[in-house]
């Protein structure tokens, strides 16, 4: 690998529809001239490997922009064979994949870009703009349009991901179609398989047709099962015929969660930037769209555009892609209703999300309602499910709150028994399986190396505590801020996820628990020596319930029912002592949500996540005494006979390993 870096103005990460769609418009725009521009792709993109359709209006920019690269054009629609239907105003146009990778080459060979093919390995934020590192070289660049294949976070319940995958050939036979300007969008009349399956069929003149399986199924199609399925349907419709091309296909459809790690500078286009509609497949138009008006906003030099889905429209996407994955037998009438009981017109623009809420309302009464109703219980149990747990978090602290009011003696006595027992059964544990994570593996054995290096870090910290208690304090404070943000985003799940978010959030937490308790808080931090907290208890509390109150609002911006419930649960625990209202959080939240993430991303049980926990869990018991052992030696430390103190540098310590830890599975988890 090369140590210099290859400075370009616009590097394009992938060579594909939408790359070659921007720089067609920032063609249009003059964007291209005297610029360094490179472009990588792991492909040569040299054959008609793809089919691009989309329906617009004559006059629309997407067919005025595009009108040397459609090859074919209908004003004519059926379904199952039933009765043409016109389109106009619009047409259904196609574009061959092999016309879109020639226009790209025209652009390469007219503005001198560079092209290479290679895969990129890692890109990250440096001084001037984006290092892009490949198989082969390092390149930076001002700004990296990133079009590769997305990759999605695990699925949560109320996710489907189904494939659209495809097989066609392109025929030619001596029986001429009926009706060359109609294009059969949807013919059910062939073997489901256990999916859902249509023909699609497109007359491309001179005796020429394409003649295409198409299958929305948890699995792709395969050759062996295309077969006979097309011979059958070809000879029963067209006769005797000769195979000139063959096309095949797969295209994700997905509710699950884009994985993105935003890096200043890289634009995300094509199905990484969400321009896929998960229900269709359909993504040449959002693609278009999104050229453009990125290429305006480049030349205009203000913030790139993004493409932005409808909330509503990703709710119907959701509900018909879990009725597909979980009873696909209810596809094909799902849509010959569709289809046969509303205008073709009607139905392109509800697919093209652009009608009214009404009207989505009349087209969904003419579809079967039962499997909707199901996909609406499946959605609604999934997402109340996600809420029980913050829910009872939040009763019991209003539970613990009326205990401490009417008899503290008795709060203690429960307080200690919750919490004494949420430590055994998840708190430690959460944290004590981190050799599994260091290796990414569920059934590798604990290396020494690990435990030297885990237990070496904890003490480093320690040492930190002893020699400068300040300094480990906003240490602590910092990489605890980090951690918690970072678990309580990842399980909520909002519309982005950033670190700055993750330690926004994480500082609030912290700032709620400890300026909301001042006067415990400086009681701790007096027995560490550190600085205390220059402010009385009743401003701290105002101050966290401020804090609390925007959380409040912040979950209204995120559309986050826990999110609102984690703030009113720290509301009300201000009225708790300060180990109460840690605790709640510790244990009730954090803990619990991290230990879910552990079984999800190593797709394991409770129990058997737990035995693998218990020899660290114990092993962190022990080494708690022996820490409260070491500290209590007037020698060593300053901190005295306060257990909480100790309690509070003993987390601080073995804390900082575990965060490393949980970061790295995160990564990992990610990229999967």
């Amino acid at each position: 690998m090369q140590n210099h870096y290859n400075k370009v103005d616009y590097l394009f990460a992938g060579a594909g529809a939408s790359a070659t769609l921007l720089l067609m418009c920032m063609e249009k725009q003059g964007l291209l001239k005297d610029k360094k521009i490179f472009i990588l792709d792991p492909d040569t993109k040299n054959n008609n490997d793809k089919t691009y359709c989309f329906w617009s209006e004559q006059n629309e920019p997407i067919t005025l922009q595009c009108q040397h690269l459609i090859s074919h054009q209908w004003s004519e629609v059926s379904v199952n064979r039933n009765e043409q239907e016109s389109l106009l105003p619009k047409k259904y146009f196609h574009i061959s994949g092999i016309d879109v990778y020639k226009e790209l080459r025209r652009i390469i060979d007219q503005y001198n870009l560079q092209r290479l093919q290679g895969s990129v390995i890692e890109l990250s934020t440096t001084e001037h703009g984006v290092k892009v590192i490949t198989d082969s070289q390092i390149w930076e660049s001002s700004l990296v349009f990133d079009s590769r294949p997305p990759k999605y976070l695990p699925l949560k319940n109320d996710d489907a991901h189904l494939l659209q995958s495809f097989i066609g050939y392109v025929i030619k036979t001596d029986e001429p179609i009926s009706n060359i300007n109609c294009v059969d969008l949807m013919d059910f009349n062939v073997a489901q398989l256990g999916a859902t399956q249509f023909m699609y069929v497109l007359p491309l003149g001179e005796g020429k047709i394409l003649v295409e399986l198409t299958r929305f199924g948890l699995e792709t199609i395969t050759q062996n099962e295309a077969n006979p399925i097309l011979d059958l349907y070809i000879t029963h419709r067209f006769g005797k015929y000769e195979i000139l091309n063959i096309e095949t296909g797969c295209i994700p459809m997905s509710t699950a969660t884009i994985s993105v790690d935003p890096i200043p500078g890289v634009i995300l286009i094509g199905g990484r930037a969400s321009a896929v509609k998960p229900s269709t497949g359909y993504a040449f138009k959002n693609m278009f769209d999104h050229a453009e008006k990125l290429a305006e906003s480049l030349k205009r030099n203000v913030k790139p555009a993004v493409i932005t889905n409808s909330s509503r429209f990703r709710y119907y996407d959701r509900l018909l892609l879990l009725i597909l994955s979980r009873q696909p037998s209810q596809g094909k009438p799902i849509f010959e209703a569709l289809f046969k009981k509303n205008k073709i017109k009607n139905v392109l623009q509800f697919l093209d999300e652009k009608t009214t809420l009404i009207q989505d309302i009349r087209i969904f009464f003419t579809l079967p309602m039962k499997p909707f109703l199901k996909a609406v219980g499946w959605v609604t149990s999934s997402r109340m499910q996600k809420l029980i747990p913050p829910f009872i978090l939040l009763i019991l602290s209003l539970m613990l709150l009326i205990i401490y009011k009417i008899s503290p003696q008795l709060f203690n006595w429960i307080q200690i028994i919750i919490f004494t027992a949420g430590m055994f059964m998840v708190g430690i544990p959460h944290g004590a399986v981190d050799h599994l994570l260091e290796t990414d593996n569920f059934k590798s054995s604990v290396k020494p190396r690990f435990v030297i290096n885990y237990l070496g870090l904890a003490f480093l910290n320690l040492i930190l505590w002893l020699l400068f208690p300040i300094v480990a304090l906003f240490f602590f404070i910092g990489y605890s801020a980090w951690h918690f943000g970072q678990t309580d985003l990842r399980e909520w799940q909002p519309k982005t996820i950033h670190v700055l978010k993750n330690i926004t959030w994480g500082i609030s937490i912290l700032s709620i628990i400890l300026l909301g308790h001042v006067f415990e808080t400086n009681s701790i931090l007096g027995n560490m020596n550190a600085l205390k907290i220059p402010i009385n208890n009743i401003t701290g509390k105002q101050i966290s319930v401020l804090l609390a109150l925007l959380g409040v609002l912040w979950s209204t911006f995120e559309k986050s029912w826990m999110m609102l419930l984690s703030s009113l649960m720290l509301l009300v625990s201000l009225e708790l002592p300060l180990i109460t209202s840690f605790g709640l959080y510790f244990i009730g939240q954090h803990s619990i949500n991290g230990w879910s993430h552990l079984k999800q991303g190593m797709k394991i049980n409770n129990t058997s996540l737990y035995l693998k926990a218990l020899p660290f869990t114990i092993g962190a018991l022990l080494l708690f005494v022996a820490f409260i052992f070491l500290l209590r030696n007037n020698y060593l430390s300053e901190f005295n006979q306060n257990v909480i103190t100790i309690f509070f540098v003993f987390i601080s310590c073995i804390s900082f390993p575990h965060v490393m830890a949980m970061n790295k599975f995160y990564k990992i988890n990610t990229k999967k």
